[in-house]
């Protein structure tokens, strides 16, 4: 299902302060053990058919998936990611990467956009059809990168005890990039169709709603700019192919 639902969701969480998202995430567990303790919910998981009903989604909206990273150790959601491969018959000529199992957690959305249904959200990016995501890659910050962005992003509103939605931007530190091989250091929550603001989202059994939210990382001087301006009007200055695929060394459309 489609819907426009960026109306009044800007947000942004800032470097260092309220944003922990590409911190390490066993650090951030650590750090919040004394929150997630305090929480005798955690870990929040889908019910059957809930899991049922986003996996078929899933599949509808991004296509059929054929691997999935298996989370290990989840405190306080239980975060795979599902991999769908290119299919260039389709009109995919991408990898994309899902979450699964950020929607199972509620967010603390303002009551001003409650009738919205924008509590529980997966996230998701496109990859170049080459990008490696074998086992021995993925040791190597420069390939990983982008599964631990989506990992990281999916506990923030936990472990901010606050939510995520359309136009959000997260920073990182100040200097820090999010791999030796790139400048891009933030990313910003889009909608499945970032040029239109159109959002895909799961309906659920209950009536929930679960919005796929797409992940576009940015370089510092877009996100002081989008900080600045908004989020519509730093993605009227992106060309609609540089927002569909990540490319680490893409040009800075700010920064010219």
């Amino acid at each position: 299902m489609t819907r426009k639902n960026k109306e009044k969701t800007e947000r942004k969480f800032p470097a260092g302060g309220e944003n922990a998202a590409e911190n390490n995430v066993a650090e951030n567990n650590a750090e919040n053990s004394e929150n997630l303790e305090a929480h005798s919910e955690f870990p929040v998981l889908y019910g059957e058919e809930e899991w049922n009903a986003v996996e078929q989604s899933i599949m509808e909206c991004f296509g059929k998936y054929e691997n999935v990273f298996h989370e290990i150790a989840s405190p306080d959601i239980h975060v795979d990611i599902f991999i769908v491969p290119p299919a260039p018959q389709e009109g995919r000529d991408y990898c994309t990467l899902i979450t699964f199992g950020m929607g199972a957690y509620r967010m603390k959305v303002p009551e001003a956009l409650a009738e919205q249904k924008l509590e529980r959200a997966e996230l998701f990016l496109r990859l170049p059809a080459g990008w490696r995501l074998d086992r021995e890659a993925l040791q190597d910050e420069c390939w990983y990168w982008p599964v631990r962005l989506l990992k990281t992003t999916a506990r923030l509103p936990i472990e901010e005890d606050s939510w995520l939605g359309w136009g959000h931007t997260i920073g990182m530190e100040e200097g820090e990039t999010y791999a030796d091989n790139t400048e891009l250091c933030g990313c910003m929550l889009t909608g499945t169709d970032p040029m239109t603001g159109d959002t895909m989202y799961c309906e659920l059994p209950n009536g929930d709603e679960v919005v796929y939210y797409q992940l576009v990382p940015l370089y510092e001087e877009e996100i002081a700019y989008k900080i600045e301006n908004g989020a519509d009007a730093l993605l009227e200055k992106f060309p609609e192919k540089l927002l569909e695929v990540i490319d680490p060394a893409r040009p800075n459309i700010i920064k010219k």
